[in-house]
């Protein structure tokens, strides 16, 4: 359980600098605003990430890096130095799916 729960703050967290990463070298949507990209973007993109964690994206990162957590758990058996590593790749995998989805949540449904 223990797992989970640092998967789960690593993918919260770890959703900040990925959205920035995002509006940097693509794009990412910003609430009542649309889509911003550069590092203009990049106030936008840490407001954005706040609002929609706040409107229930912060549960969504936080399963998804909760399960890169157990998983990571679960490859390795011991807690060791690589657990720890493995957990923080996997979260960060797992959030990314997250940000991600935002950032092309237009082509796949359309205008919003």
């Amino acid at each position: 359980m223990k797992w989970f729960w640092r998967g789960a703050l690593i993918a919260i967290l770890g959703s900040f600098p990925l959205a920035v990463v995002c509006a940097v070298v693509y794009r990412f949507p910003v609430p009542l605003v649309g889509m911003r990209s550069g590092v203009d973007a990049i106030p936008a993109a840490l407001f954005a990430v706040l609002a929609y964690g706040i409107l229930g994206g912060f549960v969504v990162q936080g399963l998804l890096g909760g399960l890169g957590g157990v998983v990571a758990a679960k490859v390795n058996r011991e807690v060791s130095p690589a657990t720890d590593r493995m957990c923080v790749v996997l979260s960060l995998l797992a959030a990314s799916v997250g940000v991600l989805t935002l950032v092309f949540l237009d082509r796949i449904i359309g205008p919003w």
